[in-house]
């Protein structure tokens, strides 16, 4: 069972001036998920920098996050994950992993498999029920083809054993390039990217740009180009297997809650006050 961060303590330090001094401030967290081990464990308890400025978030920095959508296990969750996509990066997702400017990002815990399209309802149904998002790869009139991690697998053959077909996917794999956004670029809508963008542009608009055929409308008109206005961010899990942003998708800046700076209380005692870089 996935869990997000619970949120324990907010420790907020405020030093103001009025001439412009910048407000500092920092936030206490326990972490009741493994998405960082080993770097971080469950019951560890960390400072996150709530300063946002060009490095907060940092690149391949671990990051406390929340959900855009406000639909995973709740809408004030939080998630913890490394920041390998920056505002303005290429990425691009292949069998092998995620690619950031052209540095391979190797996700080997998940393997690709297909089901038969015929019991989508209680494919649907049992991944609802057991916390297994659905990473969906392609589809087409028989299968449906899907990314799971060996424990996603394992607990899906045992929910679903006499009725679900699990088969290893063909060889052959797709990949999918796009450019992570950021505040004042130029999107020219297209049929092939739209998909990834739709929803972050929807939100951002409180639904007055909306997607439909491959192009987007705005009052009944099509949008030759949008203009981004807020930076996203590609946050991934060290361990695979939690939520990150293969589930969620693109991460608004203003969903980051910063970088994690210290770890002031864990288990490992020997390392009292570690810094986390």
């Amino acid at each position: 069972m996935r869990r997000p961060l619970r949120y324990m303590v907010s420790i907020g330090v405020a030093i103001l001036a009025v001439a412009g001094v910048r407000v500092f401030c920092i936030g206490s967290y326990r972490i009741s998920t493994g998405a960082m081990k080993p770097v971080l464990q469950e019951g560890d308890c960390v400072l996150v920098n709530k300063w946002h400025g060009s490095s907060n978030p940092g690149r391949n920095r671990i990051a406390v996050f929340g959900d855009p959508s406000g639909q995973a296990a709740g809408s004030s969750s939080l998630f913890l994950g490394r920041c390998v996509g920056m505002p303005g990066d290429t990425l691009q997702i292949t069998a092998d992993g995620y690619t950031v400017n052209g540095r391979l990002i190797r996700i080997a815990s998940e393997k690709t498999f297909c089901i038969r399209k015929n019991i989508r309802p209680a494919l649907l149904e049992t991944l609802d029920r057991l916390d297994i998002p659905l990473r969906s790869v392609a589809e087409d009139s028989l299968y449906i083809t899907i990314r799971l991690s060996a424990r996603e697998e394992s607990l899906l053959r045992e929910n679903l054993h006499q009725v679900l077909p699990v088969e290893p996917a063909p060889a052959v794999q797709r990949s999918f390039t796009f450019v992570i956004p950021s505040a004042g670029w130029n999107y020219r809508p297209d049929s092939a990217s739209l998909f990834l963008y739709s929803h972050v542009i929807t939100q951002e608009t409180g639904g007055r740009v909306q997607a439909d055929g491959g192009k987007l409308f705005v009052d009944g008109e099509a949008l030759t180009v949008y203009r981004f206005a807020r930076d996203y961010y590609w946050m991934l899990s060290d361990d695979g297997e939690a939520v990150d942003s293969r589930h969620l998708g693109l991460i608004p800046r203003t969903h980051v809650a910063g970088n994690v700076w210290l770890c002031w209380y864990g288990k490992n005692r020997s390392h009292p006050f570690k810094r986390i870089n």
